[in-house]
Formats: C-alpha cells, sequence, structure tokens
C-alpha cells in the first residue's frame, strides 16, 4: 500500500534534515543509554546511518509489502534502536514511531500490519491530546498558539486579553481528541481524516516560518501525519490486503505485542515513571525540567559558539542562564529530548568540557501539577551534578567521550 512506501520515504527526508543528530558527537553531546557505551567511537554512529539508508532504498525497490522486504524492514527498526542506545537524543517521536512500523511491518502480513499502524497512530492522538489537557499548557505553549494564531491572522493579543481569553488554548487539544473519536469510529472516518488535515495544516502553519519557527524535523512530520491521515484512514483496504495471518502465526503475535506495549507505555507517564516522547507528550508543557546558570564571569571563558545561548540581557542578576534548547535545535536540528534528566545530562556534559563546574547552578523543576500548574524547584551548583545525577535518574546522564575529546581546545 502506498502507506507502507510513505514511511521510508519520511524516514530518509527526516534523517536528513536532523543529519547531526546522527552523526555528529562534538557539537551537542552524544548520550548514550548506559554509561558503558560512552567509549562508542563516532565510525560506529556513521556505519550505522549509512546502513539504514541503504535499508530504506532497498525497501522502496524491491517494494516494502514485498515477502523479501520483511528482513529489511527488521533490520531498518534494529538500526534506530542502536542509534537510540547510543544517543536518548535520537529517541525523536517521529524516530520512535517509524522504528515501531518497521517491526510491525516486518513481522505482521499487510492486512495486520495496516490495522496495527492504525492503533498506533490513534494512540498517539488521544495522548498527546492528554497531555496538553492541563493548566500548564494554558499558560505556557497554548499561549503561545493563541498569541501565534492571532498574530497571522493580523490581530494582536495583549496581555491583558491574553489573560482573559488563555483558556481558548483547550481548544487545540480539545479538537485534536475531536479527530480521534472520529478517526475512531468508522461510520465518522471521513470526518476524522478532514479534522486531522486541519489539525496539522494548523500546526505546520503555527510552528511554520511564519509562526514560531520551529524545527524542519517537527514540521515534516506533521506533514506525514498529514499524508498518514489520508493514506491510512482515507481509503478502504486494497483488496490484496483481505487476508489475514492466522491468529497462531509466530510474527504475528510479535507484531502485536509490540504495538500493544506502545499502545499502554504511555499511562505509566501518567504516574511519572515514563518519559513524555515514548507516552507521546507532544508539544507537552507540564514536563519536568532542568535549567543551566552560569556565573557572568565564565561566560568568558566559553568558547565563542556557546556563547551565543547565554542569555545576558533579560536580567542583571549575577548567574545567567544557558539556552539548551537553542543549543540543541541549532546544532542538531532537533528539538531536545523533554524532561529533567537529558537536559541535565546535556548540562553536564557542558561544564564538563568547559571546566565551569564551579560556576555553575542548576535549577531542577518537577512536572507540573495535572489541575493546577504547579511545580517543586531545586537548586544545586555545577560540582555537584555528577551526584544528583547519578542519585535523581536509573539511565545514564554522561556523554558519550568524543564530546569531551576536544575540551581544551
Amino acid at each position: 500500500m502506498l502507506y507502507q512506501r510513505a514511511v521510508p520515504f519520511f524516514l530518509l527526508i527526516l534523517v536528513a534534515v536532523t543529519y547531526p543528530l546522527w552523526i555528529d558527537q562534538t557539537a551537542f553531546p552524544a548520550v548514550p543509554i548506559i554509561a558503558e557505551l560512552c567509549p562508542v567511537p563516532g565510525l560506529v554512529d556513521i556505519l550505522l546511518l549509512a546502513t539504514l539508508t541503504a535499508i530504506l532504498m532497498t525497501v522502496q525497490i524491491i517494494g516494502p509489502q514485498s515477502p523479501k522486504a520483511s528482513a529489511p524492514w527488521i533490520a531498518c527498526s534494529i538500526i534506530l534502536v542502536l542509534c537510540f542506545c547510543l544517543n536518548q537524543h535520537r529517541f525523536q517521536p517521529w524516530a520512535y514511531q517509524f522504528a515501531v512500523l518497521g517491526f510491525i511491518f516486518g513481522l505482521a502480513p499487510p492486512r495486520n500490519a495496516r490495522q496495527m499502524a492504525m492503533w498506533i497512530s490513534l494512540s498517539i492522538y488521544f495522548y498527546s491530546a492528554l497531555s496538553k489537557l492541563n493548566p500548564s499548557f494554558v499558560n505556557e505553549l497554548g499561549s503561545d498558539f493563541l498569541v501565534t494564531f492571532s498574530s497571522i491572522g493580523g490581530m494582536s493579543l495583549s496581555p491583558d486579553q491574553l489573560a482573559a481569553w488563555k483558556w481558548l488554548a483547550l481548544g487545540f487539544p480539545l479538537f485534536e481528541l475531536l479527530a480521534f473519536v472520529l478517526l475512531l469510529m468508522p461510520r465518522t472516518r471521513k470526518l476524522g481524516v478532514v479534522a486531522a488535515c486541519m489539525m496539522h495544516v494548523g500546526l505546520i502553519v503555527v510552528l511554520g516560518p511564519l509562526g514560531l519557527s520551529h524545527s524542519w524535523g517537527v514540521l515534516l512530520w506533521n506533514v506525514f501525519f498529514f499524508t498518514q491521515a489520508i493514506l491510512l484512514f482515507g481509503f478502504s483496504e486494497p483488496a490484496q490486503e483481505e487476508e489475514t495471518a492466522p491468529a497462531g502465526t509466530a510474527g504475528l503475535r510479535v507484531a502485536q505485542v509490540i504495538c500493544g506495549c506502545v499502545i499502554l507505555f504511555p499511562t505509566l507517564e501518567l504516574v511519572g515513571l515514563g518519559d513524555p516522547w515514548p507516552a507521546w507528550g507532544l508539544y507537552a508543557s507540564h514536563v519536568g525540567r532542568t535549567h543551566l546558570f552560569l556565573s557572568r564571569h565564565a561566560v568568558d571563558r566559553l568558547p565563542e559558539p556557546l556563547r551565543a545561548y547565554v542569555d545576558t540581557e533579560s536580567s542583571d542578576d549575577l548567574f545567567v542562564p544557558f539556552r539548551l534548547e537553542q543549543w540543541s535545535l541549532e546544532t542538531t536540528g532537533a528539538p531536545i529530548y523533554p524532561g529533567q534528566r537529558f537536559s541535565l545530562a546535556a548540562a553536564r556534559a557542558l561544564v564538563n568540557k568547559t571546566d565551569t563546574a564551579s560556576a555553575a547552578r542548576l535549577v531542577l523543576e518537577s512536572p507540573a501539577g495535572r489541575l493546577q500548574d504547579d511545580r517543586e524547584a531545586d537548586t544545586f551548583s555545577g560540582d555537584k551534578i555528577a551526584m544528583e545525577a547519578d542519585r535523581r535518574f536509573w539511565l545514564n546522564t554522561k556523554p558519550r567521550d568524543a564530546f569531551l575529546q576536544d575540551r581544551d581546545r
């Protein structure tokens, strides 16, 4: 089906626009899942990317539904998982979705694979909407969406107007939830396709050059979702996909287990045990955060490229913020992995490389409440970062060795 041709095509494009994330270990820290992977040389990443590209092109050539494509699909997903293990930052939501789809396409017959792809897509809409139904979204990114929409429409919202109307920001996740409900039921699926396409066009406008100027990866993933809504939900199953595999087929059972785990995992994030992106917390504002502050005298010791990410103008305080999110976007082409852990890992790598630990201060904010926009903050000095990281997080927060090798340059 056309949908299975679209997946490798969009994956190639998305990897291309975020290529520094997959090969460069020096401009921004790569943080592996476990510390034992820190010494892995960057050549391994290049070989993995080259192999992934070759496999995706092979899938397109032989046909994504060909029996010969099963092994390449599975190999594609395995390579993506290896890439995730070498750098948590690569676990972008689009890369995660494509890794899951690769396993499903490689293990399940076409009709079963199509059904599971639909359920994965529906779960993304549902959990994404749920992650934004809270006061933190209304007060932060949702308000940014409202201001951007009004600006594009030729209007400007004053702070007083925004304060009075900011609850309209809940319209964004509610419309996403409406698209989910319409797509879920066969009788309303055509309307759901229209609603989903409208939503993604709106997101492209808000997040694009006319609005918040977000990364190409985010914009192109919305283009993929626009395409996916049409190809996956807008057309009935082709005749050659009508047959399903017997329920006892081993490959089908494995694919169903993978699909079920992906759909159920986001429930862990609701109780504080999972990361936002595997839980499809997209454009969510409630997540925990790590902020890095450097003393003004330490800023002069930073390499020139890094000084651009220090905000020395917003206040006269002794400690000024280092914009980790902007550093990620400009050096990798991808947004930073959300939550406290990865931002703390990036801050840890930065202060170690620049020898500014004694002049650094970190502020960790807890996730916001679901009903109230309240957070707890914990502050500690940069020389305690290793101890705090080991105490707080199960996964590794040390960077790959390649990032630290030129620390004296």
